[in-house]
Parts: structure tokens; sequence; C-alpha cells
């Protein structure tokens, strides 16, 4: 009995905290209802961005708080089937990222889809720019990863902890380093 109690009070409250997002979102800005992130639980965060028409593949579970940064809505992030996003993850979403099937991002990791260098002089040499990140099924990316824009990651990579990855990679790849580089193919 007890169970079923926490049951129904927990699909009231993702709910509730649905309903808050869109409430937030109408009146105070998109920016002010991605905060939200920050403190709500797991279950919540996936019934809002489910509903904020992210696409989530079956069997996801992503952990909270995740951060979000140069978005208007969640139409560019993409998971796929059976996947596993970690805490404390940020998302740059000014371009695409497709996380395919079988993925599992560590707690930290940090996708950056832009480069822009506003006013400053360095903006003559490297102008604003963006592009996607796309990670491919089966790959692991360990904690703290980095994932700089454009990069492909292939089928069956395996990223190392702390790495920093610029450039993308042939399948069954291990990437370690900052920057990150192939140590080794793997094989299976």
């Amino acid at each position: 009995m007890r169970l079923g109690i926490r049951k129904s009070i927990g699909k009231v409250l993702r709910n509730i905290r649905k309903y808050e997002f869109r409430f937030r979102k109408f009146i105070l800005g998109f920016e002010s209802a991605v905060c939200m992130f920050c403190y709500i639980d797991k279950y919540s965060a996936k019934k809002i961005l489910t509903d904020q028409k992210v696409k989530i593949g079956k069997n996801c579970d992503i952990e909270t708080p995740l951060y979000f940064h140069n978005c208007q809505d969640f139409s560019k992030l993409s998971i796929g089937d059976n996947c596993h996003i970690g805490k404390n993850c940020f998302f740059d979403l000014s371009d695409e990222i497709m996380i395919k099937d079988n993925v599992i991002v560590s707690m930290q990791c940090t996708f950056l889809t832009h480069l822009d260098a506003s006013y400053s002089k360095i903006s003559k040499v490297y102008p604003k720019t963006k592009k996607p990140i796309i990670i491919n099924n089966d790959s692991y990316l360990g904690a703290n990863c980095t994932i700089l824009m454009g990069v492909e990651l292939g089928s069956c990579n395996l990223v190392s902890a702390g790495s920093v990855v610029i450039k993308s990679s042939p399948e069954n790849s291990f990437l370690a380093g900052v920057p990150a580089v192939i140590n080794k193919q793997i094989k299976f």
C-alpha cells in the first residue's frame, strides 16, 4: 500500500513540475525555465524534456542536474534508445547534439557546439562558428569529457575520462588525452 501512494504522489509531482516549466517558459522565458533542471529529480526532468519535444528513445536514464546553454527550445537534442546521461552534463544547443543508441555519457561531460569570440580581436581569426556533434551507437564517454563542435564519434568508441575530443574518430576507437588522440583500435 505504501509503495502505491509514493508512486501516485511521484506521478502528481512530475506533472506539477511539467506545468511549472511551461508556466515559467511562458511568463519568464525559456532561460528561466531551463534553470529548473538544476534542482528537479531525474523523473521530472525526463517528463519535461519529453513534453518539450526532445527525441528520447526507450529505456533511457537521464540524471540531474543538467545544464543547457544557447537554446530557445530543446529541438536540437536527440537521445537514442538505452542511453545513460550522467549528472552535471552541460549541453550547448547552438547546433544539434545527436546521441544515438546504447551510449553511456558519464557525469560532468560537456558538449560545445559553437565558438564565438564576440568582439575581441581573435574573432577576426576565429569567426563565429557552430557545428553539430554526433555520438554514434555503443559509445562510452568517461567522466568529465569535453566534446567540441563538429565532432562525430564512430560506433563503439571509448573516450577516457577527462579527455577533450577535438576531431572526429572512426569506429572501434579508444581515445584519451588533451587533446584526445586514438590510442588504439578496439577489437571485438
